[in-house]
């Protein structure tokens, strides 16, 4: 299975801290212009200790990204929604996206 490690490189309570995420909680959406949503499901304990990692993060706060260790790529933080409850395969489950902006170096 590969392995998503997102990374806080800024602010001033979380910085330097990495989150690694199992491909199994994550599903990738690739949206227009360089935007990405990462949908995250599973088990509460799970999705709480992600969506810690992701709270109090500012707009446009730089997040590297690292998919399957092919190297970070550097992306802004655009929002994160609420989280929801659902059900799989008769289980509880939470939801929550979060919206990245690939960072785009102007030449």
């Amino acid at each position: 299975m590969a392995k998503i490690v997102f990374h806080r490189v800024s602010g001033s309570k979380k910085k330097d801290k990495s989150l690694d995420v199992d491909d199994k909680f994550i599903s990738l959406q690739n949206r227009h212009e360089g935007a990405i949503i990462v949908k995250f499901k599973g088990p509460e304990e799970k999705i709480m200790e992600i969506c810690q990692f992701f709270d109090d993060l500012d707009d446009m706060e730089t997040v590297p990204v690292d998919i399957d260790d092919t190297g970070a790529v550097e992306h802004y933080f655009r929002g994160i929604s609420p989280i929801r409850d659902d059900e799989e395969d008769g289980l509880p489950i939470k939801k929550f996206n979060v919206t990245l902006q690939l960072r785009k170096e102007l030449i």
